[in-house]
């Protein structure tokens, strides 16, 4: 038998050299960033914008003082224009009351003239004389008194009172009967209304009429009645049917 033979043993690779030592190389500082810096502000800008903004409020405050203005001429023209309304209202009232008191005045004062027109008539016509006969009769037949005086005394009081009398405050056709009460002189000292529709303001020219002026007196004596009751009515041909 054949003897083993030795392994043949590999031979080592020579040892490699070391790597050269490298420099140490510090590491870089991160230097931080810088900040953008806010632009500086422009002062010129600044003051032309302050300037517009004052402008603007003083234009602003000049607008609303303007209108306030406006406003208070417009409240001043209608308080004017109310005023001179009032005042022109005022004096038409005025002249229409002169007007009326004028016209009240002339007839009254024509009224007057027709009474005493009427009693210079009466006075200047002789008074009628009845014949002796006739005269006898009446007398004898009513207790002594003559009735054409008494009729005649009436129709005096009558045309007295409506001498006096402001028909245009009555109605028309429509008769007032009224009750007088008179003193010797004629003197109208009270008055009753009987049957009278009139309202009050004529009933008023009514009682006027009465005691404006004396009843006839001086000669109707022999006649004299303390009480009368007269009717009012107009236009007198119309009363009368």
């Amino acid at each position: 038998e054949d003897a083993p033979k030795p392994a043949i043993e590999e031979a080592a690779p020579p040892p490699q050299p070391l790597p050269a030592p490298q420099p140490e190389v510090s590491p870089e500082e991160v230097q931080p960033t810088p900040q953008e810096q806010p632009p500086e502000p422009d002062t010129v800008d600044q003051e032309a914008v302050a300037r517009l903004a004052l402008e603007q409020q003083q234009a602003e405050e000049l607008e609303e003082q303007e209108a306030r203005v406006r406003q208070e001429q417009i409240d001043l023209t209608e308080r004017e224009r109310q005023a001179e309304a009032e005042r022109k209202q005022r004096l038409r009232e005025q002249l229409d009351a002169v007007r009326k008191q004028r016209e009240a005045a002339e007839r009254l004062t024509k009224m007057e003239e027709q009474r005493l027109q009427q009693l210079a008539d009466r006075q200047a016509a002789p008074a009628p004389q009845p014949e002796p006969a006739r005269e006898a009769v009446q007398a004898g037949g009513n207790n002594g008194v003559d009735t054409d005086l008494r009729a005649r005394y009436a129709l005096a009081m009558l045309q007295t009172a409506q001498a006096n009398w402001n028909r245009t405050l009555a109605p028309e056709r429509t008769r007032c009967e009224v009750r007088f009460t008179q003193i010797v002189g004629g003197e109208v000292i009270d008055v009753s209304f009987q049957r009278c529709p009139f309202d009050d303001q004529g009933r008023e020219s009514v009682e006027r009429a009465l005691r404006r002026a004396p009843m006839p007196y001086d000669e109707f004596k022999t006649v004299f009645e303390r009480q009368v009751t007269l009717t009012f009515c107009y236009p007198e041909e119309a009363c009368q049917r």
